[in-house]
């Protein structure tokens, strides 16, 4: 390149961009260590073309501030000018400035002031400090404000943490219970099942419990029928002795169990006091001889109970009792038995009608002709029991279906104005458990239920039937019909 200058006289001719920078790099005005001269001076010229606009006094905006004598005209002027407001302000706060930057107090931040409660503190003496310098109570508040910006990030990636844990359990799949499982003694098989399952067995069979023996209402509204001034009334074995005295007594009933222990002392007692009329009543104690028959047709045969009372010292004429059965056919059968084994026996004593003449499909009689002795006493006496079991075909066809405490019956009522009473054996035929007496007339449905009854067991349902007209007549006996409650669940 040829310079400006080559033609003149007395100038070097060498070219500016052929000479170069080899000072350091200036990295304020992006100057480098190989520029060229023309490089050079063309940026130290723009940044001195920038410094001086930036001293510019017109590029600064003073309309905030009163010159009696006009506005600065320069940029020395201009700090003159600032300089001497910094200064009058401080005077007016009470602050001086020295020469060498130090500072002396007429006031704060060299001052005492009331603190907040929450930085309250008692001093090595004792004493609860409420005032500070304002230095140290910003030093305090700045260690707090520090103390409390750590606790916001450290709680902050708690919340972060937290907020992770509570999406993915959010998005977990929920688990499956599964109960605890338990082994009943009593309500259920002795095996491990599962906690709702014997909870369930559990309560089912307290319900039943509570049905049969009634709820603590009707516990404590029994328990106070018993007899008034029982505890001071004499025995009726001893009239020297008040009930209170007999073994096992309690004067103050509370409970079911201790009225029940009263109540056997009692029977007891009433034993006894029986038990010594029967024995020391009658010369010829035939007067103490009650009985009563009563038979029910089975699949197995007949079967003969004999109910009531036999007094000590009782025996049978020729050592046995003959029994009579009869159908309405004329067929007759006779059996020997004793009557004295089977009294009161709720199985009673069967007779297998099996190859036998007497023709179960027709009305059968039973007839028992008892006669007992007393050694003791030579007392003979003699009874005449009879019973009359009426063909089933003249009974309507009883339905009858069961749950876990129930059992309900279901038939259609005979031709004719009949009552129709509904008797619940238990499984052995021989104990009556309860009767449902219903007057209906022609063709017309008869139904009824009997509750509470015990799950998992046998009982037997017959009907007697008798005129609604002649409710003294002799009523009929229809067989029995069997059927098992359901088991608990």
């Amino acid at each position: 390149m040829k310079p400006l200058n080559y033609d003149e006289k007395g100038c070097n001719s060498i070219s500016s961009n052929c000479v170069l920078w080899q000072g350091p790099d200036i990295p304020c005005i992006n100057l480098c260590k190989g520029d060229t001269i023309s490089d050079v001076i063309y940026k130290l010229a723009t940044e001195l073309c920038a410094v001086l606009d930036e001293l510019k006094v017109s590029t600064y905006d003073l309309s905030c501030f009163s010159f009696p004598s006009g506005p600065p005209q320069s940029y020395s002027e201009l700090i003159q000018f600032l300089i001497t407001q910094i200064c009058d302000l401080n005077t007016k706060n009470g602050i001086i400035i020295g020469r060498l930057g130090t500072t002396t107090s007429a006031g704060c931040p060299d001052c005492v002031i009331d603190l907040a409660p929450c930085f309250y503190y008692v001093n090595g003496f004792g004493d609860t400090v409420t005032q500070a310098q304002i230095t140290d109570y910003v030093t305090s508040i700045a260690n707090r404000v520090c103390s409390i910006v750590i606790d916001i990030t450290t709680l902050q990636a708690a919340v972060a943490d937290n907020t992770a844990r509570i999406i993915v359990l959010e998005n977990a799949t929920p688990p499956i219970y599964i109960p605890p499982t338990v082994t009943p003694v009593c309500v259920l098989p002795s095996v491990p099942e599962e906690m709702d399952i014997v909870l369930a067995a559990l309560e089912a069979q307290f319900c039943e419990l509570r049905s049969a023996t009634g709820g603590t209402v009707d516990i404590y509204t029994n328990i106070v029928k018993q007899c008034a001034g029982l505890n001071t009334d004499v025995s009726l074995t001893s009239n020297t002795t008040t009930m209170s005295s007999l073994p096992g007594w309690t004067n103050t009933v509370s409970n079911l169990a201790q009225a029940f222990g009263n109540m056997w002392v009692t029977v007891c007692d009433i034993r006894t006091a029986v038990r010594n009329i029967q024995v020391n009543c009658c010369p010829s104690g035939c007067d103490g001889i009650d009985l009563s028959l009563t038979s029910t047709l089975v699949e197995s045969g007949l079967t003969i109970f004999i109910s009531g009372t036999i007094p000590t010292g009782f025996i049978q004429c020729s050592g046995t009792t003959q029994i009579k059965v009869t159908d309405s056919a004329g067929s007759i059968i006779l059996v020997n038995f004793d009557i004295i084994s089977y009294l009161n026996n709720i199985t009673g004593y069967i007779i297998n009608l099996t190859s036998t003449p007497i023709n179960t499909a027709l009305d059968i009689t039973v007839d028992i002709l008892p006669c007992l002795t007393n050694p003791a006493t030579n007392a003979t006496c003699n009874s005449c029991l009879s019973y009359t079991i009426v063909n089933t075909a003249n009974c309507p066809e009883v339905t009858l279906t069961a749950d876990t405490e129930s059992v309900s019956y279901d038939f259609t009522s005979l031709s004719g104005n009949y009552t129709y009473t509904a008797e619940l054996y238990d499984s052995t035929y021989g104990i009556l458990l309860s009767s449902q007496s219903q007057a209906a007339g022609s063709a017309v449905p008869v139904t009824g239920t009997f509750t509470p009854l015990t799950s998992s067991t046998v009982y037997n349902v017959r009907l007697t039937i008798v005129p609604t007209a002649c409710l003294e007549c002799p009523p009929t006996v229809c067989g029995f019909n069997s059927i098992t409650t359901s088991p608990l669940p």
